[in-house]
């Protein structure tokens, strides 16, 4: 059995004690950090790294996805059993796309008494719920108990509804498309909020990009070479999305974008 992590902690001691206490219900499972670097509180880039990388994990592994900035309030801890695997974090929009795109088959709250007694009962664990790690405290203990095949009946009760957060969201007007920036990688390329295809652009051909009150001529592309160094483009990334990059620069840094602004392409 596999778990997938995904956090906003960082390479830390938050990430380190959480893989010790899934250890400690369960040291045979394996554990893949997928991506602990998620920018600090933005559940929009979370969602986009979830949907992009939980199929590319083994089928049954366990996705355990902590961006949670609403931690310690009445926001619910979630696990949600698809097609082909399980997701555990806060019901806060987070899961949504990815789960929405594997299939639910089941939702479920997580119980916080009823996994406190089974952890000290069943496996001598003795967890006091803090107010601000809940990754420690509920999420990598259900994720880690979930591996073991434990029943879920046992620390869950059933959900029919949980909070919807769209990453694919964009609206089309006079020859305008208006999109969010949901994700910024290192190298500064800038994902919008829409498929690449839902542009409906040909490579070669000329839009511009409208930024406050900026215009900007941007070549459509299929890869970084297709612009000369220092020039921006608009292609298809390695996930269907489209993106914007400079060629051997930062897109982000040249446009002044951060994740949740608004951007308009004109054609």
């Amino acid at each position: 059995m596999t778990i997938g992590i995904i956090t906003d902690f960082g390479n830390n001691f938050y990430t380190g004690i959480m893989k010790g206490v899934i250890k400690n219900i369960n040291n045979n499972v394996s554990i893949i950090d997928i991506d602990n670097n998620i920018p600090k509180f933005s559940i929009l880039s979370g969602s986009y790294i979830l949907y992009t990388s939980y199929k590319w994990m083994p089928k049954k592994t366990i996705l355990l996805a902590v961006v949670d900035p609403g931690v310690g309030t009445e926001r619910s801890p979630l696990i949600i059993k698809t097609k082909n695997y399980y997701f555990v974090g806060p019901d806060n929009g987070l899961l949504y796309e990815s789960v929405i795109d594997d299939g639910i088959i089941s939702m479920h709250k997580i119980d916080v008494e009823k996994l406190r007694e089974l952890l000290k009962n069943k496996y001598n664990l003795n967890i006091n719920i803090s107010h601000t790690f809940h990754g420690r405290d509920i999420f990598a203990p259900s994720a880690a108990l979930l591996s073991r095949d434990e029943d879920i009946s046992l620390f869950t009760k059933e959900l029919n509804k949980i909070v919807e957060l769209r990453i694919m969201h964009y609206i089309k007007k006079d020859n305008k498309m208006y999109f969010k920036v949901i994700y910024i990688d290192d190298f500064g390329n800038v994902v919008l909020s829409a498929r690449f295809n839902d542009l409906n652009v040909k490579y070669n051909q000329e839009v511009k990009i409208i930024k406050d009150s900026s215009e900007i001529k941007v070549k459509i592309g299929e890869k970084f070479a297709d612009a000369k160094e220092g020039q921006l483009l608009i292609y298809e990334n390695s996930f269907g999305f489209a993106e914007i990059a400079m060629n051997k620069g930062n897109a982000s840094k040249y446009l002044g974008l951060k994740i949740g602004d608004e951007i308009i392409i004109s054609y």
